[in-house]
């Protein structure tokens, strides 16, 4: 919160913001929220609504803890938000400028590099079509059709991924747990 409140600006469209603002943190929480679960649920594995809504829930509670007091806390309130705010959104050459850094950042080992680029267009496919027109993402920047294949394909192996730095395996470290715990619940 000590780094959000010293940050402040105007929009390339002109809107003034402030990063500590509770409806903005909420619609940051919001995004990155959405990402991670249809990331999850698109390319690893399907997940039913109930989960979906349960998850969004979990996330919430967090989310009051740093002034995002508004997260959704369903799919239905999700959606509800994404359809509020989404008149709100501006096409900016800092999505795009966003967009090549995340493609040439150094973000995985050497070998699985070659798959950066799939899974930012992978990230950028899972945005609501209404607000990629609006934000000028149009179909170049979405998966090609056998990038979905290699994206999900990697998506799964991932997700039996014990990282040793990661925080699921910190948090069984913690409790005195083998770092694969949680891989043995499901």
């Amino acid at each position: 919160n000590a780094v959000h409140d010293r940050i402040s600006g105007v929009t390339p469209g002109g809107t003034p913001f402030h990063a500590s603002d509770p409806a903005l943190l909420t619609w940051v929480q919001a995004t990155a929220a959405y990402g991670f679960l249809e990331a999850y649920h698109a390319y690893a594995s399907p997940l039913s609504d109930a989960e979906r809504d349960d998850y969004y829930a979990t996330s919430a509670i967090a989310a009051d803890l740093y002034g995002a007091s508004g997260a959704p806390r369903s799919v239905a309130e999700q959606r509800r938000l994404f359809e509020e705010m989404t008149p709100h959104l501006e096409s900016s050459a800092i999505i795009i400028e966003f967009l090549t850094i995340m493609k040439k950042a150094e973000a995985f080992p050497h070998p699985a590099q070659f798959a950066q680029h799939s899974l930012v267009r992978a990230a950028v496919e899972l945005t609501p079509a209404k607000i990629r027109r609006r934000i000028g993402l149009g179909p170049r920047y979405g998966l090609r059709p056998f990038e979905g294949r290699v994206v999900r394909r990697m998506a799964r192996r991932a997700d039996r991924l014990v990282l040793r730095s990661g925080p699921a395996a910190s948090a069984c470290r913690r409790l005195g747990l083998p770092d694969d715990y949680l891989y043995r619940l499901s």
